[in-house]
C-alpha cells in the first residue's frame, strides 16, 4: 500500500506546483544579495500541547496570526476555507457549521451530532459547532491540524482539529486597538481589544466585536394564493399558506443577515514564578434571521422550474427569527512542578441557548403542472408521479434550546530542551443537552377517493385535501459523556532522528432520558383543535388558522406522542499515534506518522420506517480511521521561505455519513407516496473508504517588500463499500426529465465515489506588497487568487441534467489596498470579496423538483478603519 497517491493526476498536480514554486524561488534568490529583503516572523505553536515550532512540528497543520487574519479578511472560522488546502466550512439554516477536512465531515448540526472535525477555543472542547467559531477576534494564533488527532485531543477529531487561541494579557504593559467596517448591503462592524498590564504578576485584557449587515437576498411576503377550477376552487385574495406569523421586514432582518457581538475578558496572574492562573470569561450573541436555502438557478434553467427572479431570492410567510448566546467559563493552572516539568490543570463551563424557527420552503412551491388539488390524474401524469400538492408549506424550529458543558483535564508535560519530551494527561466531559424540535408542515398531498380512510366525509364523497402534519422532537435530557487517559513522548534516539509515540483511551457514553417524540398525521380534527373543519377539497385556508392549532397547542392535547424512549449507548476505543523525523539541518524536516481516529455513534429518536406504525429507534456506529502521512517541512532562503509538502493516505472504516437516507418502504395504503421509499434525515454508516492526497503550503519572500503566499492539493476520495445504499434521490423527477430513473444500473451502488465536501484539486495564490511613502506611511495592495474543482454534496454523486447535487469548479478574487501610519499608529482599508460576484454552494440538497443549497457571500466591497493606542 503507497503512502502517497501514484495517480498521474496527482503526479500532474505535483509538477504544477513545482513549475509555479520555482521561478519564485529563482526570484527570491536574485534578491538574496539585497539586505532590505527582510525574513518570515518565526511561528511557535501548540498542536503536539507544547510550544514547538511551527517548521519543526511533524503535523499537517497551517497556522494564522490575528495580523495575518486582518490582511484576508477572516472574522469567523467559517472564512478559513480559502487559507489553507483541503479544508471546506459549510453553513446550515440550522445555525450550524459543517467544518471538512480532507473529505471527512458531519453535517448533523442536531444534539445527536458530532463533529468529525474537533473545535476548540484555547484548547477546550466545543462541542456544539453554533457559536464557537465567530469568537475569531483579539487572537494570538489560530491553529487548524489536518488528519486524526485521537491521541492529544481525543474525542470527535478524526478528520482533525481547529484551535482558536486567543491573545494573552501582557504584564506591566498597556495598550489597545480600535477596529471599524462600514461595506456594501449596509454592513457595519466594530472590534476592539484593551491589555492592562497591572503589575509584573497581573494583567488583563478584555475583548469585543459587533457586526451587522443586511440579508445577501432579495426578500418578499410569501401571499400565494392557489386556484384549481375543476373542484371550484379560484384565486379569492386569501392567501393558502400561513400567515400566523407573517410580517413585513425590512431588510436588516431578511434571511442570510448578521446581527451578533461578543465579549471577552482574560485575566492572568503569576504569584510565583512557578505558578500561574489563567481565567477567561466570553459570551457571544446571535440575534440574526438564520440561514435560508435558495433554489439552485443555473440547475433549473430549461426546465418548467426555471427561475423567474434572481438567485438570492426569497417569498416568506414565516420571517426568520434566531436567539442564540453561548458563555464560556475557563480557567487554566498551570505550575511548574520541576524545573523541566508543569503540571497543568483545564477546567470550563459552557452554557450555550438557542431559541429559532425558519420557513424552510422560501416560497419555492411546486409547479402548477407537478401538482394536483384533489384526484392527480385528472391534472397531469408529472403530478401522479411526485404526489406533491401545489403550496409547499414548512417551518422548523428550535424552542428552548440548552446545551451545558462541563469538562476538566489534567495534564503534565515536559518543558525546556531536552532529549525526552512528554505529555500525559486524564480528561472528562459531559455535555448535558436540551432541545424542542418541530417541523411542521402546513399542507401535504392528503387526496384520496377510498370510503374507508379515516378523514372520509360522506357528505363530501371524498378526503380533504392539503392537511397539515407536525413532528415534535421534545428532548428534555440527552447527556454525552466521555472519559480518557492519554500519553504521547519524543525521544530524539539521535542527534538528527526523533521518535514520537502516543496512546489514548476513551470511554463514552451517549443517553436519551425520557425523550418523547409527538407526531400527528393528516386529520380533519387532531391538528386543527376542533377550531376548524374542512368545507371543501382544500383542506384549510390561511385565515381558518390560530395559534392554538399544531405545534403551536399545548403538547399531549393536540399532538399524540409515543411511550418516552429511554436509551443509552456505550463504547471504549484506544487510538494511537507513532511516528519519526529526521531533522536533515536545522531548517529541514522530514517525517512519517501512522495516527488512528475514532468518533462516537449515536442514535436519533423513534421514527416510522413504514409510514405505517413501524416505529424503530434509528442508530448509527462509531467510525474509526488509520492515517499514514509522509511530509517535509523546510525554511529556505536564509529564512524568506517556507515550505510544507504532505503526502497522506487514510483507510475509514463505518464512516458516518448523514442526509436524506432510505429507511424503509412506505406501506400504508392511505398514503399518496403508498409503495414509495421512506426517507428520514439521519446518520449511517458507510462500510469503507479511502482518502490519499499530497497538500503543498508555501509563504515566500520573493523580493523587498513583498510576500507571496498559498497552496495547491490534491485530494481523491473514493468510497470503497456503501453497504445498504438505496436509491431514492429525486425518482419522480428523474423519470419526468427523462434521466436515469432511480435504482436504473450504475446508480444504486456508492461504490467509487468520491465523498462530499472533497473537490479532487484546489489551490490559493496571495500576494501583497508594501511601498513605503514619504513621512512613514506604508501602502499595502493584496490580491488573492482561489480555485477549486468541483464538489460534491453528497455520496451519490449523480451528474444529472439539472438535478446535479454538487458545486461546479470555480475561482474567486479577493483584493484589498491598505494605508498605514507611521509605527502603524492607524490604517484605513479598501477591500473587496468575491470581486466576480460568483454564486457558489457550500451546501446542498433536493426539495419538491429543485437543486436547493445555502450559498457563500456574493461581491462585498467596504472600508475598515483601525487605530492603536
Amino acid at each position: 500500500m503507497s503512502l502517497l497517491p501514484t495517480r498521474r493526476a496527482g503526479l500532474l498536480m505535483t509538477s504544477a506546483l513545482a513549475a509555479f514554486a520555482l521561478p519564485g524561488l529563482a526570484a527570491a534568490q536574485d534578491a538574496s544579495a539585497n539586505s532590505d529583503v527582510g525574513v518570515l516572523e518565526e511561528l511557535v505553536v501548540t498542536a503536539s500541547k507544547r510550544e514547538t515550532k511551527l517548521m519543526q512540528t511533524p503535523l499537517a497543520i497551517s497556522a494564522f496570526t490575528q495580523e495575518s487574519l486582518d490582511r484576508q479578511g477572516i472574522k469567523s472560522a467559517r472564512d478559513l476555507s480559502a487559507t489553507m488546502p483541503n479544508v471546506q466550512l459549510s453553513t446550515g439554516a440550522d445555525s450550524g457549521t459543517a467544518a471538512s477536512i480532507r473529505g471527512v465531515t458531519s453535517t448533523d448540526f442536531t444534539e445527536v451530532g458530532e463533529g468529525a472535525v474537533a473545535i476548540h477555543q484555547d484548547g477546550f472542547y466545543s462541542p456544539r459547532s453554533q457559536g464557537a467559531l465567530a469568537l475569531m477576534f483579539d487572537v494570538e494564533r489560530v491553529e487548524v491540524l489536518r488528519g486524526p488527532q485521537g491521541t492529544l485531543f481525543g474525542m470527535n477529531s478524526p478528520a482533525g482539529a481547529i484551535n482558536i487561541i486567543p491573545a494573552k494579557p501582557s504584564f506591566n504593559d498597556t495598550f489597545g486597538k480600535v477596529e471599524g467596517e462600514l461595506g456594501n448591503y449596509n454592513a457595519r462592524g466594530l472590534r476592539g481589544s484593551f491589555n492592562w498590564g497591572v503589575s509584573d504578576t497581573f494583567a488583563l485584557r478584555a475583548a469585543f466585536m459587533v457586526e451587522q449587515h443586511d440579508g445577501y437576498m432579495v426578500q418578499e411576503q410569501d401571499l400565494t394564493d392557489i386556484e384549481s377550477p375543476a373542484y371550484g376552487i379560484h384565486k379569492d385574495g386569501i392567501p393558502d399558506v400561513d400567515q400566523r406569523r407573517n410580517r413585513l421586514v425590512k431588510p436588516k432582518d431578511y434571511y442570510n443577515n448578521a446581527d451578533q457581538w461578543a465579549a471577552r475578558l482574560i485575566g492572568r496572574w503569576r504569584p510565583t514564578d512557578k505558578l500561574e492562573f489563567t481565567g477567561t470569561v466570553s459570551r457571544f450573541s446571535d440575534q440574526g434571521a438564520g440561514d435560508l436555502d435558495f433554489v439552485d438557478c443555473k440547475q433549473a434553467a430549461g426546465t418548467i422550474n426555471a427561475c423567474n427572479h434572481p438567485q438570492r431570492y426569497a417569498k416568506i410567510n414565516v420571517p426568520g427569527s434566531r436567539d442564540m448566546t453561548v458563555d464560556d467559563f475557563q480557567l487554566k493552572v498551570a505550575y511548574d512542578v520541576f524545573d523541566k516539568a508543569t503540571l497543568e490543570y483545564r477546567g470550563a463551563y459552557q452554557d450555550q441557548k438557542r431559541d429559532q424557527i425558519s420557513d424552510v420552503d422560501g416560497g419555492a412551491h411546486p409547479n402548477a403542472q407537478w401538482s394536483s388539488i384533489g384526484d392527480p390524474s385528472l391534472t397531469s401524469h408529472e403530478a401522479e408521479l411526485t404526489g406533491y400538492y401545489p403550496i409547499w408549506d414548512e417551518v422548523w424550529s428550535t424552542k428552548g434550546s440548552r446545551y451545558r458543558t462541563t469538562s476538566h483535564e489534567v495534564q503534565l508535560k515536559s518543558n525546556g530542551a531536552s532529549k525526552f519530551q512528554y505529555v500525559l494527561g486524564a480528561y472528562y466531559l459531559k455535555e448535558n443537552k436540551r432541545i424542542r424540535y418541530d417541523m411542521e408542515m402546513l399542507a401535504n398531498k392528503t387526496w384520496t377517493d377510498d370510503p374507508h380512510a379515516t378523514s372520509y366525509d360522506p357528505h363530501l364523497g371524498f378526503q380533504p385535501d392539503g392537511l397539515p402534519d407536525t413532528w415534535i422532537f421534545d428532548q428534555n435530557k440527552r447527556t454525552t459523556e466521555s472519559k480518557a487517559l492519554f500519553g504521547q513522548f519524543d525521544y530524539r534516539v539521535l542527534p538528527k532522528v526523533n521518535l514520537t509515540a502516543g496512546y489514548r483511551y476513551s470511554w463514552d457514553r451517549k443517553t436519551d432520558q425520557g425523550g418523547v417524540t409527538y407526531a400527528f398525521w393528516e386529520g380533519t380534527s387532531a391538528w386543527y383543535n376542533d377550531h376548524h373543519t374542512p368545507d371543501s377539497i382544500r383542506g384549510h385556508q390561511s385565515n381558518d388558522l390560530n395559534l392554538d392549532m399544531g405545534g403551536e397547542a399545548p403538547l399531549g392535547v393536540v399532538v399524540p406522542g409515543g411511550a418516552p424512549n429511554n436509551v443509552a449507548m456505550k463504547w471504549k476505543q484506544g487510538t494511537y499515534r507513532l511516528g519519526a523525523q529526521y531533522f536533515q539541518s536545522d531548517d529541514v524536516m522530514w517525517f512519517a506518522s501512522l495516527a488512528t481516529g475514532y468518533k462516537m455513534g449515536g442514535m436519533y429518536e423513534m421514527f416510522d420506517t413504514c409510514n405505517n406504525g413501524c416505529l424503530s429507534l434509528l442508530t448509527y456506529d462509531p467510525e474509526k480511521v488509520k492515517t499514514y502521512e509522509l511530509g517535509y517541512k523546510a525554511t529556505l532562503l536564509e529564512g524568506r521561505m517556507r515550505l510544507s509538502v504532505t503526502g497522506f493516505y487514510s483507510d475509514y472504516t463505518d464512516m458516518q455519513n448523514t442526509g436524506d437516507k432510505v429507511v424503509g418502504k412506505d406501506t400504508n395504503p392511505l398514503s399518496a407516496n403508498f409503495g414509495d421509499p421512506v426517507l428520514a434525515w439521519t446518520t449511517d454508516n458507510l462500510n469503507s473508504a479511502r482518502i490519499q492526497g499530497v497538500e503543498v503550503e508555501f509563504d515566500i519572500i520573493p523580493w523587498a517588500h513583498g510576500r507571496l503566499s498559498g497552496y495547491g492539493a490534491f485530494l481523491d476520495t473514493k468510497i470503497k463499500n456503501g453497504r445498504t445504499f438505496t436509491d431514492g434521490f429525486a425518482c419522480a423527477e428523474r423519470e419526468i426529465l427523462n434521466v436515469a430513473h432511480c435504482g436504473a444500473p450504475g446508480y444504486d451502488t456508492i461504490v467509487g465515489n468520491q465523498l462530499p465536501f472533497a473537490p479532487k484539486y484546489s489551490m490559493s495564490v496571495t500576494y501583497e506588497h508594501s511601498f513605503d511613502l514619504k513621512s512613514g506611511y506604508v501602502l499595502q495592495p493584496y490580491v488573492q487568487v482561489r480555485w477549486q474543482d468541483r464538489m460534491w454534496m453528497d455520496v451519490q454523486n449523480l451528474d444529472l441534467p439539472h438535478l446535479t447535487n454538487g458545486q461546479d469548479a470555480y475561482a474567486k478574487v479577493n483584493a484589498s489596498l491598505k494605508l498605514s501610519a507611521p509605527q502603524n499608529q492607524f490604517y484605513v482599508e479598501l477591500f473587496g470579496d468575491n470581486l466576480t460576484d460568483k454564486d457558489t454552494k457550500n451546501f446542498g440538497g433536493f426539495n419538491r423538483g429543485v437543486i436547493r443549497g445555502t450559498y457563500d457571500p456574493p461581491r462585498t466591497w467596504g472600508v475598515r478603519l483601525g487605530y492603536s493606542f
